[in-house]
């Protein structure tokens, strides 16, 4: 990458040629040729050439979804409404890069689920002519595309000089902030509403996906713009990285806290359920052969580290929390896949014809390619951002005759 990513390309002499950028756009066409074949095999052979079942039909397409969405949502409210709802000055400068990073990881979001399904053009369609308000995953769908919209025009609003309002921009933000609390809650109904699989949590799911969700926002948010300064040799000005350590940091540390005590009851809760079917579960992600990723990726490095790295202020700078933030995005995405397959392991019936009391799942090849290929998206979308966009000028300032907005 070079020294002008972050700031607009006016003409095709300005596109960055140095070696790292010409690397790094090796890498994301690499992500995309391997995830063109796992969609080829998913358009002409069905979902079976996934490794779900009947059994076992949400398998890690789906918690990789849940992973974007909550870190998309988690963005808005934890970055990106500081800055737009709540007047919080020292934000602005992470506002455009958030709410570029959060349309990307709501479109790798949206391309997990959709491709996932077998037939990608069905939840568009089948939603509005088959509407139904009582599903959860109905109101997510709506959420999520409305947040996409609400997204979208934030940047509009943020980055041109075509609406002169900043009390519709801000109007936009609080818009943006209460979808994105609502794909969080709605996210988390549609398996907080499932009585028969316990291991979900019940009520308490939605709170789960709040804090867990905030916390992938904001890492994912520090992880991304403190490597993309070290990638592009940019030195960080020290308002950015006060900004980093202060608060960035601090947030991860205080949110990876509040998830390893989540963690710890929910461990102690299941492993002494008096329900055998809920024991049982608990038992086969906790204890079992998933064990060691759990307890190794998903608790020591995405949960302690973050808190160890955090906590102490001599590793509490700008390298510190990459290594932080990036660390907790691993553990919540080991995290999500446990949450979402744990609670199908079990057996709902002893039919012969079916795996009993365990169902085993191991996803597929075409599985990795399709979330390889969301990766590849998400860093597609934001670095044609940081070539499109003036990322590294703060957004417009009302102007003092009739309180319309600027560009310095």
């Amino acid at each position: 990458m070079s020294q002008s990513t972050g700031r607009r390309v006016e003409s095709l002499n300005d596109i960055p040629t140095g070696k790292r950028f010409v690397s790094w756009l090796v890498l994301i066409g690499a992500g995309f040729l391997v995830g063109l074949y796992g969609a080829f095999r998913v358009l002409t052979e069905g979902t079976i050439a996934l490794g779900i079942s009947n059994q076992l039909p949400w398998g890690i397409l789906i918690s990789t979804y849940e992973f974007f969405l909550l870190t998309s949502a988690g963005i808005m409210v934890g970055i990106v409404s500081l800055a737009l709802v709540f007047d919080v000055g020292r934000f602005d400068r992470l506002l455009k890069r958030g709410l570029l990073l959060a349309l990307a990881t709501l479109a790798a979001g949206l391309f997990t689920i959709a491709i996932g399904l077998g037939r990608p053009e069905r939840p568009i369609i089948h939603a509005v002519i088959n509407a139904n308000p009582s599903s959860p995953i109905w109101w997510v769908i709506m959420f999520a595309g409305t947040f996409g919209a609400v997204l979208v025009a934030l940047l509009v609003l943020v980055e041109t000089d075509w609406v002169d309002s900043p009390s519709l921009t801000k109007l936009v933000g609080v818009a943006g902030l209460g979808v994105g609390l609502a794909v969080m809650v709605a996210a988390g109904m549609i398996f907080g509403t499932l009585p028969a699989r316990p291991y979900y949590g019940g009520a308490l799911a939605p709170v789960y996906f709040i804090i867990t969700g905030i916390l992938s926002g904001i890492a994912a948010v520090g992880a991304v713009v403190i490597a993309e300064h070290k990638l592009t040799g940019r030195d960080m000005s020290p308002e950015l990285s006060a900004l980093m350590t202060d608060y960035v940091g601090k947030l991860v540390g205080v949110l990876a806290g509040a998830g390893l005590v989540i963690a710890a009851i929910k461990a102690i809760y299941g492993l002494t359920s008096t329900s055998d079917s809920t024991a049982m579960a608990y038992e086969q992600m906790l204890l079992g052969s998933f064990a060691p990723i759990y307890w190794g990726l998903g608790i020591l490095v995405g949960l302690v580290v973050p808190i160890a790295l955090m906590t102490a202020k001599r590793t509490r700078t700008p390298t510190g929390v990459l290594a932080a933030s990036a660390a907790a995005l691993v553990g919540l995405f080991v995290t999500r896949y446990e949450f979402v397959v744990g609670g199908q392991v079990v057996a709902l019936t002893a039919d012969p014809g079916h795996q009993y009391p365990i169902v085993s799942y191991i996803p597929s090849g075409v599985e990795i390619a399709l979330i390889v290929f969301a990766l590849a998206l998400a860093a597609f979308i934001y670095t044609a951002g940081t070539l499109l966009m003036r990322l590294d000028e703060p957004p417009a300032e009302p102007t003092a005759d009739h309180g319309g907005y600027t560009h310095e």
